[in-house]
């Protein structure tokens, strides 16, 4: 009973360290800022005094990516040493042991899910606080995430995936499971996923998906399952700055049928996948077999 309530209390030691290496990375590359001002500046900048310089560069959205890309960098190989070391993670599983055709097409299929429903958890807090959604906006503007560079898909797209399913599938989740039911561990490790974001926007939606997350890295056995629909909605979060914005009853209605559709459907494939996976009959070899 001890050890358990030691693991429990041990399970927001992941997100306290996480927000220490993002203060490090940041302290760092201000550091870094400030002394590239100080010292080669003036040749680049003449005509702007050193406070200037010194607010343009920190300030700069370029900038503030460069920050998270350092420190998702530093998390992702603290994390994957503590996980794989710690929590018996594996870098090459085996394939057919790990992975199925249908749990892979289902991971494909609930991104469309996850995003709408995502989407109408975003707006439906909106409506009830838009304070709220006017501090998420103001916080993308100035993180530079919505200006589409090599940096922000490099970060957004690929780093965060892997960093986030690091923390809170990898580490904070097999913390939990060591205290709690797996149920209970997956909603403690989807709430300090929203309380990772920082913002109430964000946060609430994020939840949701830490619990699919959660779930399919579980019941998958492989974070990679949940890594890889992370992936996945990262990038349409990405790319959905291209799609056109259309208001009307009938592409609302086409949205709600498509998320339903795909939460259906894709939970439904990656349970049948699963469950093929698992009760495969076992290929005995010609040669063992004689």
């Amino acid at each position: 009973m001890i050890k358990k309530v030691g693991y429990f209390f041990y399970t927001f030691v992941p997100l306290l360290a996480v927000e220490a290496i993002q203060t490090v990375a940041m302290l760092f590359m201000y550091g870094t800022g400030i002394l590239g001002q100080l010292l080669i500046g003036k040749l680049v900048f003449p005509s702007a005094s050193i406070t200037d310089r010194v607010a343009n560069t920190l300030t700069s959205s370029d900038f503030n990516i460069m920050i998270m890309v350092i420190y998702s960098l530093i998390t992702i190989a603290i994390f994957g040493m503590w996980y794989y070391a710690r929590y018996g993670g594996e870098y090459l599983p085996s394939p057919r042991k790990t992975f199925h055709p249908l749990m892979i097409a289902a991971i494909v299929i609930l991104v469309p899910g996850t995003q709408f429903a995502a989407g109408y958890i975003a707006n439906f807090t909106a409506i009830i606080r838009p304070d709220w959604y006017e501090q998420y906006n103001q916080l993308f503007d100035s993180s530079g995430i919505n200006n589409i560079t090599f940096l922000t898909v490099l970060y957004s797209v690929i780093l965060a995936p892997i960093c986030e399913e690091l923390i809170f599938r990898g580490v904070t989740m097999r913390c939990a499971r060591k205290a709690l039911p797996f149920w209970l561990a997956n909603i403690m490790q989807a709430a300090l996923f929203g309380l990772f974001h920082l913002n109430w926007i964000q946060g609430i939606y994020a939840f949701a998906l830490g619990v699919v997350l959660g779930y399919v890295c579980e019941r998958g056995g492989s974070i990679y399952y949940s890594m890889g629909l992370h992936f996945l909605f990262n990038l349409w979060g990405t790319l959905s700055v291209f799609l056109p914005d259309t208001e009307s009853t009938a592409a609302t209605i086409i949205v709600i049928v498509v998320t339903i559709v795909s939460l259906v459907v894709g939970f439904l494939m990656f349970y049948v996948g699963r469950k093929k996976r698992d009760h495969k009959p076992i290929e005995v070899p010609v040669e063992a077999a004689i």
